[in-house]
C-alpha cells in the first residue's frame, strides 16, 4: 500500500493518522515540488493504471485498486479496517463530522490565502470557525466518540487533526470548546497515534508543521 501527498500536513495529515491506527504495512511518498508531482504522475503512477482521478493525496491499495480525492480515502481506509461506524446511524454522524470538519479546514485555508491575514483570521474565527465549532462541540456533547458509538472512527481522527488547525489558527479555541479538547485528548491517547506523533525518524516521520503552503503556515 502507497499513500502519496505533499511534504506538509494539509490533507494527508487524516490519512496517514487512519493508516497507523489500521497497523497496515504502506509506504509514503512525499513530494517536494509541483514538478515532482507532475513527473511522477504522469510516468510511474500512470504506468500503474489503478488510479484514475490521479491527485494529491493518491493511494494504490494494490495492483489492482488505487483511490484519490482525500475523504474518500479516509472512508475507505476506515470501511476496510472496522473504524467506519457500526450501524448506519454511527456511519451517517461520521461523514458529517468529516463535512464538518472539511469546512473548518477550508476557513484555515482561506485566512492563508488571504493578503490581510489578520483581517481574515479575524472574520473566519468569529464567523465560520466558531459557529462550526459551536455545532461540534454540541453534537459531541457528553459522547466519548464524535458519531456516538462505542469505539471511535475516522470522523474522531479527522477531528483530532482538524482541532490543532484550529487552535493554531487562535489558541482561545481550545479552552472554549471543553468537550472538544478531550476528544482530541482521547484519540491523542490510542496507543497508534500515541507512538505516531512522536515519530522522527525513519522514511515515515510525523509531520507537526507546516499545514500548508502559505504564509499561516
Amino acid at each position: 500500500m502507497e499513500l502519496g501527498y505533499w511534504n506538509l500536513r494539509g490533507l494527508g495529515n487524516p490519512l496517514r493518522l487512519a493508516l497507523e491506527v489500521a497497523g497496515v504495512d504502506y509506504t509514503e511518498r512525499r513530494f517536494e515540488s509541483m514538478e515532482e508531482w507532475h513527473t511522477f504522475r504522469d510516468g510511474a503512477l500512470a504506468k500503474t493504471g489503478v488510479v484514475p482521478f490521479p491527485s494529491l493525496p493518491y493511494m494504490i491499495v494494490d495492483e489492482n485498486t488505487g483511490v484519490s480525492q482525500s475523504r474518500v480515502i479516509l472512508r475507505f481506509i476506515a470501511e476496510r479496517h472496522g473504524f467506519a461506524g457500526d450501524d448506519e446511524v454511527e456511519r451517517t454522524a461520521a461523514a458529517m463530522v468529516q463535512e464538518e470538519a472539511s469546512d473548518l479546514i477550508m476557513a484555515y485555508v482561506k485566512v492563508g490565502q488571504a493578503e490581510d491575514m489578520e483581517a481574515a483570521r479575524k472574520e473566519q474565527v468569529e464567523g465560520t470557525v466558531r459557529t462550526h465549532m459551536e455545532r461540534l462541540e454540541a453534537f459531541l456533547a457528553d459522547k466519548e466518540w464524535i458519531a456516538g458509538g462505542s469505539s471511535y472512527t475516522y470522523a474522531d481522527l479527522a477531528m483530532y487533526e482538524t482541532l490543532e488547525w484550529m487552535w493554531h489558527l487562535d489558541a482561545e479555541l481550545e479552552a472554549d470548546y471543553p468537550k472538544l479538547r478531550d476528544l482530541h485528548k482521547r484519540v491523542g491517547e490510542l496507543p497508534a497515534v500515541a507512538a505516531y506523533v512522536k515519530r522522527t525518524d525513519g522514511d515515515k516521520p510525523y509531520i507537526a508543521k507546516p499545514f500548508t503552503p502559505y504564509k499561516l503556515g
